[in-house]
């Protein structure tokens, strides 16, 4: 779901520069804070597509040695790999929500107030979070599978 919202603010980014860069080339005009909604934009965007990258396996991962090794013993990292990976998730969700709820700065050129946006970090890591726990759950089973 977060996914799919994020989809639809990569229209607007689109059309917002491609007007800005247009308007610079034929009138020498620009239009105020487009670099500013831009880069508001893309990072709701990448926020937003965390989770559905961790759940099509699409984030980099080394696996040229891990692959060699039985399937159940790649289970056993992929467990502690998760482990590991919640407990990094479980701190950024705490902190990025810390530091939305205090924060009171606004952006320089169009006063937009910025604690929407770092608030963003708590669903989209959070949602992150349940998606290495798929995966954690998937990994278990294969551990824990008769042989």
């Amino acid at each position: 779901m977060l996914a799919f919202s994020a989809m639809f603010l990569l229209l607007p980014m689109m059309f917002l520069t491609t007007l800005d860069v247009s308007l610079r080339r034929i009138f020498s005009l620009t239009i105020p804070g487009t670099m500013e909604l831009s880069t508001m934009m893309l990072a709701a965007f990448i926020l937003l597509g965390l989770s559905y990258t961790q759940q099509c396996r699409g984030h980099v991962r080394i696996t040229f040695l891990v692959e060699k090794l039985p399937t159940r013993v790649q289970a056993g990292i992929e467990i502690f790999l998760s482990l590991l990976t919640l407990l990094l998730l479980f701190a950024l969700v705490w902190e990025g929500w810390v530091v939305a709820i205090e924060e009171e700065q606004v952006s320089d050129m169009l006063r937009i107030p910025l604690w929407p946006f770092r608030m963003l970090v708590v669903p989209a890591f959070f949602s992150f979070a349940l998606e290495v726990i798929v995966d954690l759950i998937n990994s278990s089973r294969i551990l824990l599978r008769r042989i």
